[in-house]
């Protein structure tokens, strides 16, 4: 009789990954089965993709963004997601962003016209310390498949000057809302999240 074949380490551990996504993935689809139909087709991941620009009087922002389901943090057990967005102003400087979002509603598997709202700010290494998070950007808006179609309800004249630049002053002199900006986000690949400004 022939002696069995051991697994070798990273044989093994590819199985493990395997079974360990194949165990999220069932999860999620058990879930969170809206995840699988974000923008109103099926795709494989349950993950969300999109860009889109908000065209400000202090000139065009342009804001890649990604999101995926997580249990924590909802609120009245409505989806919550986690995920990062890169943020590339006229100046072009480049922000990368933290991003967390929820929709008002448990959707089944069709989100269109469904609520959500997203809101993003910047973690620096000394966040912990400052929990200022600036600059710090809200939407509102719905889904409209394949899009989102939100608006950033002043948040962007707030965190951003007229010039352009970021405002990292103190809180307390941070400049009013002066307009409120539509942005609508398309679905985009993968391949389109690099955060290369000189791209956009």
């Amino acid at each position: 009789m022939l002696p069995r074949r051991r697994l070798g380490f990273f044989s093994g551990l590819a199985v493990v990954v395997i079974l360990l996504a194949t165990l999220y993935g069932g999860t999620i689809a058990l879930f969170a089965p809206w995840s699988y139909y974000l923008g109103g087709a099926f795709h494989l991941l349950p993950i969300w993709t999109g860009a889109g620009t908000l065209r400000a009087k202090s000139g065009d922002y342009v804001l890649t963004l990604w999101f995926a389901p997580e249990s924590g943090g909802r609120v009245f057990n409505h989806p919550y997601f986690r995920g990062w967005a890169s943020l590339c102003t006229p100046r072009g400087e480049r922000y990368s962003l933290r991003l967390s979002a929820s929709m008002h509603q448990n959707p089944g598997i069709e989100t269109n016209g469904v609520e959500i709202s997203i809101d993003m700010y910047q973690r620096r290494w000394n966040y912990s310390w400052t929990s200022e998070g600036r600059p710090r950007l809200t939407l509102r808006g719905r889904w409209h498949n394949p899009d989102l179609v939100m608006d950033d309800e002043g948040s962007l004249s707030r965190a951003f000057l007229p010039d352009g630049s970021a405002y990292m002053g103190p809180a307390r002199n941070q400049p009013p809302a002066t307009e409120t900006v539509p942005i609508v986000f398309h679905p985009i690949s993968w391949w389109w999240l690099s955060g290369d400004c000189a791209r956009q």
